[in-house]
């Protein structure tokens, strides 16, 4: 067997993880990790690549706490019983071979370091320990009805309203109908039984193919639609019109109703959720929970990958974060929950119409362009943050870039992750002529800096 040259966590279209990756992952997370909890989706390759997984952990001295099949929310939260944790799924993309995601203790996901640190590992030749330092193998079977309980007793407002649920077969369906219920919603559930030859809708499907659930809402006024992915980290809201709403507005509404008091964001989120917590936008939102002090606030952006994002939220003790349409609740663990989700806006909207208040949010406007440089990264951002200061611009942040605050909006510059020799320009304004300005001042600083000294 040859051993590749980097730890390929997760499948893709081009290139599949094995069974051998797994065997040698449990090699290289053993040599730092004693105690792994492990739990896996209903995709068939999973329990495959599962006992991949469990060989090579045990084979080198870890004990492995087994969760069985569950959702990555249930997951991330039992990853506290261990010095670590593996969910084994692969959600993006029906018929791939399932791959690994890693995370920490606090259900966080592994940073680019700690991903680096195990490649390095990884193709270093390890000393196994005889058959008497064997792991042990424990099984927990009652993780999910734990999560179960747990997050209904963290739901303290009721959820009065008629909610149709589309579970995609997927494990999510062992929690999102019964907490809905035990909350006091009316629930009606479609795809809400396991089945792993169900084909899942993308959670990025048009209108049109969520005719089977507006169908459904559109019947009964006053029935907002949810639906969630196969492993229970992601969410699609519709409202009570039949329309699907924005990640980044549902994301807007859940701030305006829990009124966090710190929350985490990667550095390109849009001004709405900004303006949503600082209280700049009212939609008329009821709610139970109490507005926080000014003191108490703290609004965080960080780069721009779910690593800094999980990290910054336990490291702030944030409430909540947000990454690729997820979103943490940082009192329950670091991973993304779209299970959560869905509760806290059938909470919502029990006494709220989504559809009135997304009509009432102002709208911002969006534009991004890629540029091309000739000189080096180094050479580039030495000239661009002489500029910057040049300019004398008062908020500027620089996480994965540079993004700058004016009174009208705000534009970035970031390197572009698929060509080492562009950057990509964007900006964001709630008034088009405005945002025009924002690119062409943008846009012309990054020409004077494309060709270096």
């Amino acid at each position: 067997m040859v051993k590749p040259d980097r730890i390929l966590l997760r499948s893709s279209p081009s290139e599949d993880t094995s069974p051998e990756m797994g065997l040698l992952l449990g090699h290289a997370l053993a040599m730092d990790y004693k105690r792994v909890v492990i739990a896996r989706d209903l995709m068939k390759s999973s329990t495959m690549m599962k006992e991949a997984l469990v060989a090579g952990l045990t084979s080198s001295g870890a004990d492995v706490i087994d969760l069985g099949c569950t959702s990555a929310p249930v997951a991330a939260m039992m990853a506290k019983n261990g010095d670590c944790a593996v969910y084994i799924t692969e959600y993006r993309e029906y018929g791939l071979i399932s791959g690994y995601l890693l995370m920490n203790s606090n259900g966080s996901l592994f940073r680019k370091d700690q991903i680096r640190h195990l490649d390095k590992i990884f193709t270093e030749k390890q000393e196994l320990p005889d058959y008497r330092h064997l792991g042990n193998v424990r099984t927990y079977n009652f993780a999910t009805e734990e999560y179960n309980r747990i997050l209904l007793s963290m739901l303290k407002a009721p959820a009065g309203s008629s909610v149709v649920l589309d579970c995609n077969c997927g494990v999510s369906a062992d929690s999102a109908p019964q907490i809905l219920n035990g909350m006091g919603a009316d629930v009606i559930s479609i795809n809400a039984q396991r089945d792993r030859n169900f084909i899942t809708r993308p959670m990025n499907m048009t209108e049109t193919e969520h005719r089977e659930i507006r169908q459904f809402v559109e019947s009964d006024p006053g029935t907002i639609g949810i639906t969630l992915n196969r492993v229970g980290t992601l969410v699609k809201i519709m409202d009570e019109k039949g329309n699907i709403i924005d990640s980044e507005k549902v994301l807007a509404l859940i701030v305006l109703f829990l009124k966090p008091k710190r929350m985490v964001v990667p550095a390109d989120m849009t001004s709405l959720v900004e303006d949503a917590f600082w209280g700049r936008i009212d939609v008329g939102m009821v709610t139970p929970f109490e507005e926080p002090s000014a003191e108490e606030r703290q609004f965080i952006r960080v780069p721009m990958d779910a690593g800094s994002v999980c990290e910054a939220v336990a490291n702030n003790n944030a409430d909540i974060g947000f990454y690729e349409g997820g979103v943490i609740f940082g009192n329950i663990s670091m991973m993304s929950d779209g299970i959560y989700t869905s509760a806290v806006v059938a909470q919502m909207s029990a006494e709220n119409s989504l559809y009135r208040m997304c009509d009432d949010m102002p709208e911002y406007h969006r534009d991004s362009k890629p540029f091309r440089f000739e000189c080096t990264k180094d050479e580039f951002s030495h000239m661009f943050g002489e500029k910057l200061s040049a300019m004398k611009y008062e908020n500027i942040q620089h996480t994965d870039g540079w993004r700058v605050e004016m009174d009208g909006g705000w534009f970035m510059v970031t390197f572009d992750g698929d060509n080492d020799q562009n950057v990509i320009v964007q900006a964001e304004s709630t008034d088009r002529a405005y945002l025009i300005g924002l690119m062409e001042i943008a846009g012309d600083m990054v020409s004077e800096c494309s060709m270096g000294q």
